[in-house]
């Protein structure tokens, strides 16, 4: 058996450089060109081309300069990102295409494969083929590449437009590494950057704050699985001013398809509303401290609620204590009194200092008991709140008050004319309604005019869900300054007149308490309207 021969020992440098020189085939020897950081091929400087391939191009053995700079249209034709795929990937592969530019009409094949630094790429055209059959094929496969380059250019006016005249923030998405390959001046301002900046860029190389945020991610599951996704008042970190701010977006990502049904990217529509969460947040935080502090002051309101409870008891317990410890002192000194206008000798008590010095003890002791008399009736009171409510008959109430009054009114002749509907109901403790009511007509008649007949009218009627009760005379009537000191505790407005001054404070409290309202309106010497309302 014959040992083969090894191709290094069959052929020497100058028998594979005659080969070169009458081979039918061109041959191109190219060095890639890089980017500036040496991540992508950017061009391919042409190293040497044999005789065959400097007749097919017009060019020298070794013409100087780069593929794109002497055939600018190999992008457009393919022959550029086959020769970049080729050279990244060690593959030998074969293209062809009907190349008709940079001086150049022929249909033209090519191998290509990498050998070290170098791409050595082989090829052929159609210039020494019978043009007949070949023409034809190329003519049909122009007119079809001019087409689709037609349809091509039509769809990229018609995103142009949609990206430029869009109201919202809008990009376009190709490619496993997510390139920018659209983007208008709303979602580069989203970005912070310029479109310029950022389209033909991977996204988190165009806008490197995003990495790490997972839009990206976001993106090629979209282009993965070609179903859209959205979100709302997404929060992203952004640059703003020069610092790294959160913002927030509602977006959604839709798959985007040629005429064939062929995915072609991701359209991201995207809206800036972090104007809105800010605010909502600020709302939100507003009403939170808003709540603390309505709960802070409840506290503090059902604290001083319970320490005024106390108070009050204690207020009620030291005037019932009061009222009770002072009764038996004050019948003493009255007895007293008494025993000495009994025994003193006339002509004791006829002494000025004697008679003016007994004159003294009778009338403080008179305050004294007036004194223990109003601490007995705010007790009275404190009493009354207790009282619940029940369905009351009015009409039934007043009749009852006004058979009480009848002696008071026949002694002051005075008229008391009642309007109430007997089956009216007032929802109010039945004690506490009769002592308002009392308390009225006794002081109706009480602060009448003696120049005329006193005149009392009661009246009652509904108004919607209240009862209102009108109590009108013709009596003295009073000024606006003592109508404002009407309802307070121990005031006398009417001296000549016997009381404690504090029949309309009682009478005030029992109704407000039970949920009622009490008002007057009056004029001097004319007369005075209590007009009072009760739940129904």
């Amino acid at each position: 058996m014959t040992t083969p021969v090894p191709l290094a020992d069959l052929f020497t440098p100058e028998d594979l450089f005659a080969s070169l020189e009458v081979s039918l085939t061109g041959i191109n020897l190219l060095r890639p060109v890089y980017a500036p950081d040496g991540s992508t091929i950017t061009d391919f400087a042409i190293a040497y081309l044999n005789p065959a391939g400097q007749r097919m191009t017009g060019l020298p053995e070794q013409p100087g300069g780069t593929l794109l700079d002497r055939f600018p249209h190999t992008i457009a034709e393919g022959i550029f990102q086959y020769y970049q795929r080729v050279f990244e990937t060690g593959e030998q592969l074969t293209y062809h295409t009907n190349y008709q530019a940079d001086g150049l009409d022929n249909f033209f094949q090519f191998s290509a494969r990498r050998s070290g630094a170098h791409l050595v790429v082989s090829f052929t055209d159609t210039s020494d083929q019978d043009r007949s059959a070949v023409e034809l094929a190329l003519r049909e496969s122009q007119a079809a590449a001019q087409a689709a380059r037609a349809e091509a250019e039509r769809e990229r006016a018609l995103l142009q437009a949609l990206l430029t005249q869009a109201p919202v923030a809008i990009g376009l998405f190709q490619g496993e590494d997510v390139r920018v390959t659209a983007a208008n001046s709303l979602m580069a301002a989203i970005w912070g950057y310029t479109p310029e900046q950022v389209v033909g860029r991977p996204l988190v190389e165009g806008v490197p704050e995003l990495r790490g945020q997972g839009f990206d991610d976001l993106l090629r599951e979209v282009l993965r699985t070609q179903v859209p996704v959205s979100g709302t008042e997404t929060p992203a970190v952004m640059r703003r001013n020069g610092e790294l701010k959160t913002t927030y977006y509602n977006f959604v990502y839709q798959p985007l398809y040629n005429a064939a049904g062929e995915v072609l990217g991701v359209i991201d529509v995207a809206v800036d509303v972090t104007e809105q969460v800010l605010a909502r947040q600020q709302l939100e935080q507003l009403n939170q401290e808003l709540e603390t502090r309505v709960q802070a002051r409840t506290q503090e309101l059902t604290e001083a609620n319970a320490q005024l409870t106390r108070t009050n008891v204690e207020l009620d317990t030291f005037v019932y204590t009061a009222s009770h410890d002072l009764k038996a002192p004050i019948t003493n000194i009255e007895s007293i009194t008494l025993a000495l206008r009994d025994t003193l000798p006339a002509d004791v008590q006829q002494d000025e200092m004697i008679a003016h010095l007994l004159d003294l003890l009778e009338h403080t002791t008179t305050r004294f008991q007036a004194t223990i008399s109003q601490l007995t009736d705010l007790t009275k009171l404190q009493l009354a709140h207790a009282g619940p409510a029940e369905s009351v008959n009015l009409a039934a109430v007043v009749e009852s008050v006004r058979l009480d009054l009848v002696p008071v009114l026949t002694q002051a002749n005075a008229h008391l004319t009642v309007e109430v509907t007997p089956d009216l109901l007032v929802s109010f403790s039945p004690a506490n309604l009769r002592s308002s009511i009392y308390n009225l007509l006794s002081n109706a008649v009480k602060y009448r005019a003696l120049d005329r007949p006193a005149q009392v009218r009661l009246r009652a009627f509904p108004a919607g869900s209240r009862v209102v009760l009108e109590v009108q005379d013709n009596g003295l009537g009073m000024s606006e300054v003592q109508q404002r000191q009407l309802f307070g505790l121990f005031q006398r407005l009417h001296t000549h007149v016997e009381g404690t001054g504090v029949g309309l404070y009682i009478t005030k409290r029992l109704v407000e308490n039970g949920g009622g309202t009490i008002a007057v309106q009056s004029h001097v010497a004319v007369g005075t309207t209590f007009t009072l309302t009760f739940p129904a």
